[in-house]
This record gives structure tokens, C-alpha cells and sequence, in this order.
């Protein structure tokens, strides 16, 4: 975890060890179980806690922890931990306070983040992880389709940002990610470009060795049944198998789309590649409704089977010795289908490149209750609300200033940052509910506002260096010294430990723990958890600009002061910068 600065975690095992060592007993730690926990309230009676079980394990009698507590060894050997501990005590209740040394704690951290800047929080890629991010369609359009408003849904665009994010995350965590994001069609707007950075349609190359491969394997999979062969082997298993494979005969499709009759269809039987694996299913398995998919209408591939030849593409193009992971990220409604697509995939084995698949699923998008409008909105129409939104919220805050390019970009930029907080916000396994009143105020809901607070204490520290700086080119202040020969002891605010503490200091920690799970069928990854955490940043971040002056009188015992709270603020905007890279938002430089 070096390469991420993540000094939590290591300082965690760091001290574990030290108290393991000393331990009187032999069961100290139970497997599983954290024997530090971080503070992130009350700081003042301790920055990290043992639990009292962990406290008694180690030393079961009261007179060799006071010992123990009061040895020259022990404060010494805790100062060279990779957070430095000043001190320990115990609580009324028993447990082992931790307490940090907040100079040296100060120097470490901030000199890790100015180190490694953009890299901090992210693992160094080795080139050997590879993932692949599968967006599955929430639905199919086609050509004869009549779109002139992007055509794109709420929950599409969800599916979108969550698909992304989730690349980003796995970038993080030291991955070469390669995105896939199949039959995304229709007229998509300018804001689709503000909002998703380089997504684009995209069609599968159907005259390709990629498809040849695929329906090569399709000829020759032990799993392949023609649709007379599925009537017979469903006639024995449900009738629900069975109208299905009516209404195919009829020419429909399963979304009651009328076919061509183009003669034999091809079917996998999925449920006999299931049973001779012995996959598991169920919950958080794969769902046990998997029997049969057609993949060829005639001798054309199925828009299933056409998926499947875009993800092998993309693996062809993959030069790994390990297994590639593939994130299949689909909504609730399309759960079922990505895991067709999956199984699909695995059944036709087109090469000898084994892939580990796992799905995440979101959930949909929804008005609140007690919002008047009910009908369902377009991606667009969200946008053109948040975007007249922001415009009116700007205009009543700066009046009419806000005009020209600059300020289109800024309201672009603010709106895309907004709607990326909404839909992002809640939990991919929850209802992203929107706020979709218009008040008569021009405020809009408080459900936008976090994208743009985000922003606008981003443009706030932008703004300080830059005053800084045109103060240091006109002679009044000196150039800001090298954190190296600044004193940072004289941070002693309480919101100032608590800036470094409660954020930047768990900022790499937070990062690598969002990919929780990519190993299993269903991935469990916390998709929500940077949007809290710049939010909870902004609010401190705030409080503490607000109540404490950084730019001083250019007086010689003020100067070091400010230089320790600019490099602490250098610190927090990096932080920032960092968690909105993530989401795909650049910075303003202005407001």
C-alpha cells in the first residue's frame, strides 16, 4: 500500500504487531477482528481506540499495563510507527487510547500527498490486473426509431456514471481497465458529453475474426440446440420454456419486437453448462431460471450473442497472463440478462484466456413524493431542469455578471457536477430519488447542491493561491518555503487536525476499500462512498475557511503560521482534485 500513502493502514498492522508482541495471553487478536479503531469524534481524549476486550487479552492484569504504559521502550518504539504515537492512556471504560504526535503526524502526511500528488490514494499498476467494464443497455434501440431527444433514460444515464466510476475505482486500485459500453445508440446532445467524457455509440463490427471465432464455437459447443431440439428438451421441463419458444415460431421476440422468419433458430442450454460446472445458484449466485438463450435467428447473430462478440473483441485486444476480472454493471431490470450474457460467454469458451465475471447491479431512478411533476424524465430533460436551475441560482447570487463564455462553461460545469452528486450519492443498490420541483425562490432542490458546494470551495482554494501568489510576484509575501523547513506545529485549531485526521490522512484508505468484492458473482463495490466523503470535506473545509484568516499580515511572526495553513490547505485541495478525478468532474479554477 506504499504507493497509495496509504499510512493508515500500514501504522494499523504497525501497531497491532507492537501491542501482539507484548501480549500476555495467546489468543490477543481473533481472526477477522480490528484491534485499532479510529476516532472520528471527541479526538481530543485520543485520535485512535483499543477496545477494552483487546485491552484485557493483552494484559490481564491491571499492574503489567501500567507497566507497560509507563516504559521508556514503549513511547519510544511508538514514535517510530509510521504515524507517530505521543501517547497512550486508558478510559474509565477501559480501553487503550491512542494519541497521535500532531507535528510529526503533520509533516507525514502532507509530505506523502505533495510526493505523490495525483497518485495519491491510487496503487501503482504493475500492467498485470487487467478489468473489463461491461455497461449493459438498459434497453435496445433501434434504427427505426423516433428519437429527437437523445433518447436516453435517467436510469440509462445512472448506468452510465456508476460504469465509470467504477473503471475509475479499479484504475486505483492498480488495474488497466479496458470500458465497454455496446449499443449506447440514438442523437446523443452536448450534454451527454459534459456529463459522460468520452462515451460514445458504438456498434459491433459484425464482418470481424472476432465473429467468426464466436460462431465458430457456437457450431461446435456441446451446448448448442436448434429450436425443434428445444421444443422437445423444454416439453419435459416447464411450459413457461415453452411459450416461449411459441412466440419465437410466431416471429417475436422476447421484448415484442416482430422478427423475421428466418427458419432455425440456435439455442445454448445454459442449464446443462451450469450443472456440469456445478455454479452455483441462487441470491447472490446465479439465478436458477438459466436454461436456454437463442443466439442465432437464422444465421444471424442474436443482439445477446452480439454483446458477447463485443466483450471477446475486447478481450482479444487484452495482452495479460492473469485472468481478466469483468464487471458486468446492469441495472435491476437487466440483472437477468447480464447474467445471460455471462453465461453465454463462458458456455462458447472461445479462447484459452479465462475471464472471472461478477455484476454489479444499480437500481432505478425515481421522483420524490413530494415533488408535483410525476411524469418520467429524459437524461436531456434532466439536464435543461438542473442546467436553467444553476443559471437562475448564479444570477441571483452575482446578478449580471453572469454572462459570456466563461460563465457558460462555469454553469455547464456546475450542472454536470451536480447531476454526477444525485445519481451517484445514494448506494448503486438503492433508489437514486431526485428532486424534481421548481421553486418559486430559483433556488432549486437542496438535493443539487452538492456538486456545485464542491465546486465552489474547490474555486475558493484555487482562488486563495492565486491571490497568494500575485502577493508573492508583487514582494509583499516571500515564496512559500519547502514543507521540509516549515513548522507545523503551529497548526493547533482543532478543525485543523481534524481537516488532516478525518480526511486527508483516510483519503487513500477510503479509495482502495470502495472494491470490496470482484471475486464472487455479484461484486460489491461502494460506488456512493467518494461522494460522501468530498461532501463531508467541503462542510469542514468550509467551517474552518470561514472562521480562520490564512492570508496574514506580511509580518515576520505571522509568515510561519500562514505557511504551516498553506500547506495544509495545499494538502486538502489535492485531496479534493483527487476525489473528483474520480468522478470524472475537473476543478474550477473561479466561481
Amino acid at each position: 500500500m506504499a504507493e497509495s500513502g496509504c499510512l493508515l493502514n500500514s501504522f494499523s498492522k504497525e501497531f497491532e504487531d507492537f501491542l501482539g508482541n507484548r501480549a500476555q495471553c495467546k489468543d490477543f487478536k481473533k481472526p477477522g477482528r480490528s484491534v485499532l479503531l479510529k476516532q472520528s469524534t471527541k479526538l481530543r481524549n485520543g485520535d485512535f481506540v483499543v477496545p477494552s476486550v483487546f485491552v484485557k487479552a493483552a494484559f490481564p492484569e491491571q499492574a503489567n499495563l501500567e507497566s507497560f504504559l509507563s516504559s521508556k521502550e514503549a513511547t519510544e518504539s511508538l514514535l517510530s510507527l509510521s504515524l507517530p504515537v505521543q501517547h497512550l492512556s486508558t478510559s474509565a471504560d477501559g480501553r487503550l487510547c491512542v494519541k497521535l504526535s500532531q507535528p510529526l503526524t503533520f509533516h507525514k502526511v502532507l509530505s506523502s500527498v505533495e510526493k505523490l500528488k495525483s497518485n495519491y490514494g491510487c496503487l501503482h499498476s504493475s500492467g498485470e490486473k487487467v478489468a473489463i467494464v461491461n455497461l449493459v443497455p438498459n434497453y435496445y434501440r433501434t434504427c427505426d426509431d423516433d428519437v429527437n431527444d437523445g433518447g436516453q433514460s435517467l436510469v440509462q444515464l445512472r448506468g452510465v456514471l456508476i460504469a465509470s466510476h467504477v473503471a475509475a475505482l479499479l484504475k486505483a486500485r492498480g488495474f488497466v481497465v479496458h470500458d465497454v459500453r455496446p449499443n449506447i445508440q440514438g442523437a446523443l446532445g452536448d450534454f451527454w458529453d459534459s456529463l459522460c467524457d468520452g462515451v460514445q455509440a458504438s456498434a459491433v463490427d459484425l464482418v470481424s475474426a472476432t465473429q467468426e471465432k464466436i460462431l465458430q464455437a457456437t457450431a461446435e459447443s456441446k451446448y448448442r440446440i436448434s429450436n425443434i431440439q428445444e421444443r422437445r428438451h423444454l416439453s419435459s421441463h416447464d411450459d413457461e420454456g415453452m411459450k416461449h419458444c411459441e412466440r419465437r415460431d410466431e416471429g417475436i421476440n422476447a421484448s415484442g419486437d416482430r422478427l423475421a422468419k428466418t427458419g432455425e433458430f440456435v439455442l445454448l442450454d445454459l442449464k446443462k453448462f451450469i450443472d456440469e460446472n456445478n455454479l452455483q445458484t441462487g441470491k447472490e449466485w446465479y439465478d436458477p431460471n438459466l436454461k436456454t438463450v437463442t443466439v442465432l435467428e437464422g444465421h444471424q447473430p442474436t443482439r445477446l450473442l452480439e454483446e458477447v462478440i463485443f466483450l471477446q473483441r475486447t478481450l482479444d485486444s487484452v495482452q495479460t497472463k492473469q485472468a481478466p476480472v469483468v464487471v458486468h454493471v446492469a441495472s435491476h431490470g437487466r440483472s437477468f440478462h447480464s447474467q445471460q450474457v455471462d453465461m453465454t460467454w463462458r458456455t462458447l469458451n472461445p479462447c484459452e484466456v479465462t475471464t472471472s465475471q461478477t455484476h454489479l447491479v444499480y437500481n432505478s431512478v425515481a421522483a420524490r413524493k413530494s415533488t408535483s411533476t410525476t411524469e418520467q424524465l429524459t437524461a436531456q430533460d434532466f439536464w435543461r431542469l438542473r442546467h436553467a436551475q444553476m443559471r437562475e441560482a448564479s444570477v441571483l447570487k452575482y446578478g449580471d455578471a453572469v454572462q459570456g463564455a466563461g460563465w457558460e462553461d462555469t454553469i455547464t460545469a456546475m450542472t454536470a457536477a451536480a447531476i454526477k452528486f444525485e445519481l451517484l450519492f445514494t448506494s448503486c443498490q438503492n433508489i437514486a430519488k431526485l428532486d424534481l420541483s421548481i421553486k418559486e425562490s430559483g433556488e432549486g432542490p437542496q438535493d443539487n447542491k452538492g456538486g456545485a458546494f464542491i465546486l465552489y470551495n474547490c474555486a475558493r482554494l484555487a482562488t486563495l493561491f492565486k491571490h497568494y501568489q500575485e502577493d508573492v510576484q508583487a514582494g509583499v509575501y516571500p515564496d512559500l518555503p519547502d514543507i521540509s523547513s516549515v513548522d507545523l506545529s503551529l497548526l493547533k485549531e482543532e478543525e485543523e487536525w481534524e481537516l488532516l485526521f478525518n480526511y486527508i490522512l483516510p483519503y487513500p484508505y477510503l479509495v482502495q476499500g470502495t472494491i470490496v468484492e470482484v471475486n464472487k458473482t455479484r461484486a460489491k463495490i461502494l460506488t456512493h462512498q467518494v461522494c460522501s466523503f468530498l461532501i463531508a470535506l467541503s462542510r469542514d473545509l468550509s467551517s474552518y475557511y470561514r472562521r480562520v484568516r490564512v492570508l496574514l499580515e506580511p509580518r515576520a511572526h505571522l509568515l510561519p503560521v500562514m505557511f504551516a495553513r498553506l500547506h495544509l490547505l495545499k494538502g486538502v485541495q489535492q485531496v479534493m482534485h483527487n476525489g473528483l478525478s474520480l468522478l470524472g468532474i475537473q476543478p474550477l479554477a473561479q466561481m
